[in-house]
């Protein structure tokens, strides 16, 4: 387990604000957040790679040198995957991971990079040198790097932001297994929440370097504590019924025949696996989701 004790930091302005937080081992744990919460210093700070003003780390039961008392900033336990990647840009792809997996015999790390290449849609691009790749192939190989290290904590800051679906989706269902296979604790950070949901066994909201309690994603998603909480997965309707607002997700809806909301006009928008229908009403507008378009004249009930 690590555990964040009472964390503050600050440069021009308060960063992280009395941070407390434990990490149980094998736990999935997302951080979502708007950018400038302080998402990137907590992750550096529980990388080894950030001093704070105050507070302590610990792992396992004992207290963590900060950055500064070590001779070579950085756990050798934890892997952390930033934004700017720091890859060896002049190196291939190939010798980018190959270097990083020194904890297998050198006979069986061909095998491993490779795997780890398929999975991340890397391995037709096994000669270029890193500093040849897109935006999204260099994010691809700097989590390729530090899932080869198998680090018992691993760190990733946004990294989906620059992955198409279908990657996001092999890169998340890799995750999922690495954890189980090896018992990995994972720190995710996102200013998407909806990125966190499936890979998270629970999340908090870090707002202005404080933040909230973990919960899990079904709670966050479906009661958040406030409008940013709420707008950071996606969609959050606002209507006035009987003099109370009510506050409801696109898919919290049924459509009845009588005694519901009746919508007076809909725009219906085509996404794929779904329709999203703007709707009006006398109790305000707001969006809904459907599997076929909506019609003018539906009833629909909010179902919390």
């Amino acid at each position: 387990m690590i555990e964040l004790r009472n964390i503050s930091l600050d440069f021009d302005k308060p960063i992280l604000a009395n941070v407390s937080l434990q990490i149980k081992q094998g736990e999935t744990l997302g951080i979502v957040g708007r950018s400038g919460a302080g998402k990137s210093s907590l992750l550096a700070i529980i990388a080894g790679k950030l001093t704070p003003q105050s507070g302590d780390l610990y792992y396992q039961g004992k207290i963590l040198p900060t950055a500064n008392q070590l001779l070579i900033p950085g756990f050798p336990f934890v892997q952390i995957v930033e934004q700017n990647f720091a890859l060896d840009l002049y190196h291939t792809v190939y010798e980018n991971i190959h270097v990083k997996a020194t904890h297998l015999a050198f006979e069986k790390r061909d095998a491993f990079v490779r795997k780890i290449m398929r999975i991340l849609g890397l391995i037709n691009l096994d000669n270029q040198k890193a500093v040849s790749l897109s935006g999204g192939e260099q994010q691809r190989l700097a989590i390729a790097r530090a899932l080869a290290s198998k680090p018992t904590i691993l760190l990733l800051d946004e990294p989906f932001a620059h992955l198409d679906e279908l990657l996001k989706s092999k890169l998340i269902s890799y995750l999922a297994k690495l954890k189980v296979s090896v018992n990995c604790t994972m720190v995710i950070v996102s200013h998407d929440g909806t990125d966190l949901l499936s890979i998270s066994d629970e999340i908090i909201h870090l707002k202005k370097g404080k933040i909230s309690k973990k919960r899990t994603p079904k709670e966050i998603y479906f009661h958040p504590k406030n409008k940013e909480e709420a707008e950071l997965f996606g969609f959050w309707n606002r209507i006035l019924l009987n003099d109370e607002f009510q506050y409801f997700r696109p898919s919290q809806y049924q459509v009845v025949e009588e005694n519901g909301i009746l919508l007076e006009s809909i725009t219906s928008f085509f996404k794929g696996s779904y329709f999203e229908n703007e709707c009006s009403s006398k109790v305000g507008n707001f969006v809904l989701h459907s599997f076929n378009p909506l019609k003018a004249g539906t009833q629909i009930v909010v179902q919390k």
